[in-house]
């Protein structure tokens, strides 16, 4: 099996029969990228970015290939995020589970469109789909729209979208510790980073602090 994290430059990635792929990435300018999944294949990938207009398309090129797809979005009044994320799931016995999280400080404007799309007569497909809006501010403008579109029949498939404020208690019991409101805050944060980042043991600790590190505010 093949483990590689070094393929940020390239515009279409072709996962090869039998590999797994642990993939960090972060975009800084308008990207559009194409990942296909040979049979027998699995990737793990993590899209990081405050930046607007980005396009990722990832497809099934064989059956029994999977993909646990994440994205992070940070944004705040200077960094307006637009994005699309779309599975093709065109093949028998394979499977999809994608989670969205967007952090959004005073100012953000977001619109995240994720979907899964499972093609017709296939057998044994999964798919899950959840978008997650951690409100951190005000004065916010959020567009979320998961979609599930499934055209076979013996599939497993499940589709959300949820905006919530970080736990209050939590913040007022670390507050009472003596941490300010704002270092409350962050570790909180960092909470929803450290459960992305644990289904990656394959990537570097200077990856995993560079995702840390744009999610600042």
């Amino acid at each position: 099996m093949s483990k590689n994290n070094s393929l940020s430059s390239l515009h279409a990635v072709s996962v090869g029969s039998w590999d797994t792929l642990e993939l960090i990435e972060f975009f800084t300018a308008a990207w559009k990228k194409t990942i296909e999944l040979s049979p027998h294949s699995s990737l793990t990938y993590l899209v990081v970015t405050s930046h607007p207009d980005i396009d990722i398309q990832f497809i099934t090129k064989g059956s029994h290939c999977s993909c646990k797809v994440f994205g992070i979005f940070p944004s705040d009044s200077t960094h307006a995020i637009s994005g699309t994320l779309k599975v093709s799931l065109a093949h028998s016995h394979t499977s999809a589970d994608v989670e969205l999280i967007s952090f959004l400080y005073d100012g953000s404007k977001v619109s995240i469109d994720g979907s899964i799309d499972v093609w017709m007569h296939l057998d044994q497909v999964h798919g899950r789909l959840l978008e997650q809006n951690i409100v951190l501010g005000k004065n916010i403008s959020l567009k979320t729209l998961p979609k599930l579109n499934v055209a076979s029949y013996n599939v497993t498939a499940a589709h959300g979208a949820n905006i919530d404020t970080l736990d209050q208690q939590k913040l007022f019991y670390m507050m009472s510790r003596g941490l300010t409101q704002q270092q409350s805050q962050t570790l909180l944060v960092d909470w929803y980073i450290a459960y992305v980042l644990q289904h990656f043991t394959h990537v570097s600790n200077k990856d995993k602090q560079a995702v840390v590190d744009l999610c600042k505010r």
